[in-house]
């Protein structure tokens, strides 16, 4: 049996600080601070979810592909 603190898939550390970094993106961009702020015409806000949603994928699959071995 399994012990409770063990990971059902394991993680490579950077597929942990990719997560590490989405979350604390997300966090800041719901910030009271970039609801307020405006560049060009749009809130701060929605901004960062824009980037968030194009970064992100970006992101994840180039540490996925830089940590699978070449076959």
């Amino acid at each position: 049996m399994m012990g409770l603190g063990k990971n059902f898939f394991p993680m490579a550390r950077g597929e942990k600080v990719v997560l590490a970094v989405l979350i604390l993106f997300a966090a800041a961009s719901f910030l009271p601070l970039t609801r307020s702020v405006e560049v060009a015409g749009m809130a701060l806000f929605g901004w960062l979810m824009a980037a968030l949603m194009v970064l992100s994928p970006i992101l994840t699959l180039w540490v996925f592909r830089r940590g699978r071995p070449r076959t």
